[in-house]
């Protein structure tokens, strides 16, 4: 019998056609599955799994163990792959693509690859949307390995496995309808399992520590050989070596309802209330197209936004406890007006501003001359040491346009002049000039 087996085997590899595929896709064996079951399920009616079994040198398809990795060349497969595409990247963010020594920049829209990595600097941000719009939020300071990305128009995610060797990621993932169909998170401290759900997962370099928070439906996180479920609400956290912490009730949404916020030329102030339990919060900031534009962490109920362009905006807020669990989150939205121009200064009813010729030197003194204004009937020449002219050290009015200053110690000064009104009080300022006296030699 398994002579015949290793004949048959040796005419179907010899029937396999000559040509090089140009690139393989990988499929991960779960428990009860085979080649007959993986073709069936992946492959084109010209291709069988005896076909599949050579091309992975496989002797014996009924007992491939659990996790086998099969390759399967692409033009074999009779759904489309769907890419994982990039949506948009806040900020910078590196790509190094499978097998290339050299990274490149992150931009919008681009497709990613099994192998691929992403690394993010501070204050970036990188999200990532799969072929059933489930998303992925890489934050700041991440480095995230894509180890395998299988994605079909029609059918969503079938086996996604990634490796967030630090900073912190976002998941919000369709309900997978396939026992299947996996999606995973690996840390150095553990793995996360996820059959659709609101969950995030951080992996801190400088404490070796993992932590996942659920907000929506359950994710299943094996370390140290213990594998616990940590429901909706709940968070847990995992020291590299050990087991999962017995999961712990996460803070519960800060009150958004009574946020005051203040505009000023520097940016946007929002504060809110204090949050029971909070040692921190952190917060996101999003525009009308839902896309991040600032993002962080405050020690304080409180947060100095930059200057924002006039339009909607949606503020998510959560409390993060004493272990570092981060709780739900509180939406609010707000509108940004235009900033008013400041009014253009308008000159004093009456009288308009005389202008302040350059002035000129000679052994006479300083020549200083202004330009004739209607309805003035006198001009007030001022000398100042301060460019404000609130320290006025000479002053002598004037109803020509022009006079002499005798000449000046060493030092900097400040020279204007007011027109006076006829009319009425009203005065009016020139230009100023500042003027430098060197000193003595």
């Amino acid at each position: 019998m398994i002579r015949f087996a290793t004949t048959f085997l040796l005419l179907v590899l010899t029937t396999l056609p000559t040509q090089a595929w140009s690139e393989d896709w990988t499929y991960r064996i779960h428990e009860g599955e085979n080649l007959t079951i993986v073709a069936e399920r992946f492959l084109k009616s010209d291709f069988t799994p005896e076909q599949l079994q050579v091309y992975n040198n496989i002797i014996k398809d009924r007992e491939i163990p659990i996790g086998t990795e099969i390759r399967v060349p692409i033009d074999w497969l009779k759904e489309v792959l769907a890419g994982v595409k990039v949506n948009y990247v806040l900020g910078s963010a590196s790509l190094l693509r499978r097998g290339e020594r050299e990274t490149i920049p992150l931009v919008d829209n681009t497709l990613l690859n099994a192998g691929d990595k992403i690394v993010t600097p501070d204050g970036s941000l990188v999200s990532l949307q799969f072929a059933d719009n489930s998303t992925l939020l890489i934050g700041e300071k991440s480095e995230v390995v894509f180890d395998a990305l299988s994605s079909f128009h029609g059918m969503g995610m079938v086996d996604t496995r990634i490796r967030l060797q630090r900073g912190r990621v976002e998941n919000r993932i369709k309900p997978i309808p396939k026992q299947e169909h996996r999606y995973e998170i690996h840390t150095p401290a553990a793995v996360t399992v996820v059959r659709g759900t609101d969950f995030r997962v951080s992996s801190g370099a400088e404490d070796d520590l993992t932590r996942s928070e659920v907000t929506e439906g359950a994710v299943t996180i094996t370390a140290g050989g213990e594998t616990v479920l940590v429901e909706q609400g709940e968070g847990t956290l995992i020291e590299k070596g050990g087991p999962p912490a017995p999961p712990r009730k996460l803070l519960q949404r800060p009150d958004l309802g009574a946020v005051t916020l203040q505009t000023a030329l520097a940016g946007v102030t929002l504060e809110w209330s204090q949050l029971a339990g909070a040692a921190a919060y952190r917060y996101q900031l999003s525009d009308n197209r839902k896309r991040v534009v600032t993002g962080g962490s405050t020690a304080e109920n409180r947060v100095q936004l930059p200057l924002l362009p006039a339009g909607d905006y949606r503020i998510a807020v959560r409390g993060i406890d004493e272990l570092g669990l981060e709780g739900f989150n509180a939406y609010r939205e707000f509108s940004l007006q235009p900033a008013e121009s400041p009014p253009e200064p308008v000159a004093p009813a009456g009288v308009t501003a005389p202008t302040l010729l350059q002035p000129r030197f000679s052994r006479h003194g300083i020549h200083i001359q202004w330009s004739p204004v209607d309805n003035a009937w006198a001009y007030r020449l001022l000398l100042a040491s301060d460019v404000e002219m609130r320290d006025v050290l000479f002053s002598r009015l004037a109803e020509d346009h022009g006079f002499i200053l005798q000449p000046l110690p060493p030092g900097r000064y400040f020279i204007a002049v007011e027109a006076l009104s006829a009319d009425n009080d009203d005065r009016s300022l020139s230009n100023i000039y500042q003027i430098e006296i060197p000193a003595w030699r």
